[in-house]
């Protein structure tokens, strides 16, 4: 959510200053993944920067930091990084951080199968809408947003669902689809659920099982 990435990394930096033990951890969404499954629903104006475990080195060590950790959790959706104040830029030691050549390659992949990947969605909700699956959406983020405004839909959908009480009775932007509760499936009895974020279906699984429902999760 930072513009000027450079600046505010400096700023870190300068703020330490001689305190050469101080850590810095930085946790953010790593674009690797984005371009190789193609994920068009985690791109959204929000993000005025996306960073790969390469560019985000290489933005630490000419900001004045040492890099000792770099790796990928979360089934690889972030990058976490752990460095702590140098006296000068240092060079590249970490295999994770030589990834300029295939990031070129997973670009110009995501330029050739984007298009194909947003068909293939709006495909697949049409099938669970004309037969009657009264799908839903489970997350009110921002994937939900772009995933449903890129696809434009209205009518195939009725709700979307988030366990966050502060979203219940508000709607989603640019489409307007009202956000519910978990509760409401009960009366709703949708057959199939779009989850936005697949490392959470164990637990919409077993929350909807609690409610007596058994839908299908479509992993987005």
């Amino acid at each position: 959510h930072i513009h000027h990435t450079q600046d505010f990394v400096a700023l870190v930096r300068r703020s330490i200053g001689d305190r050469k033990n101080v850590l810095v951890f930085f946790e953010l969404p790593d674009t690797t993944r984005v371009l190789r499954e193609c994920a068009f629903w985690d791109l959204y104006y929000e993000h005025c920067s996306y960073f790969t475990a390469g560019s985000l080195a290489r933005l630490f060590r000419r900001s004045g930091f040492e890099i000792l950790d770099l790796h990928r959790d979360f089934q690889d959706q972030y990058l976490l990084l752990v460095a702590r104040p140098a006296d000068s830029t240092t060079l590249p030691c970490l295999a994770i951080e030589n990834d300029l050549d295939q990031t070129m390659q997973d670009v110009v992949q995501f330029k050739e199968t984007h298009v194909q990947a947003v068909g293939h969605w709006k495909r697949t909700i049409d099938r669970l809408h004309h037969a009657g699956r009264r799908p839903v959406v489970w997350g009110g983020g921002s994937k939900c947003v772009s995933f449903m405004t890129t696809l434009g839909i209205s009518h195939e959908i009725e709700y979307v669902v988030d366990i966050n009480p502060h979203k219940h009775g508000k709607y989603i932007p640019g489409t307007g689809h009202k956000v519910v509760s978990p509760v409401f499936l009960k009366e709703y009895r949708p057959e199939a659920i779009l989850v936005m974020n697949p490392n959470y279906c164990d637990e919409i699984r077993k929350a909807v099982n609690d409610m007596g429902l058994a839908p299908e999760l479509w992993p987005v």
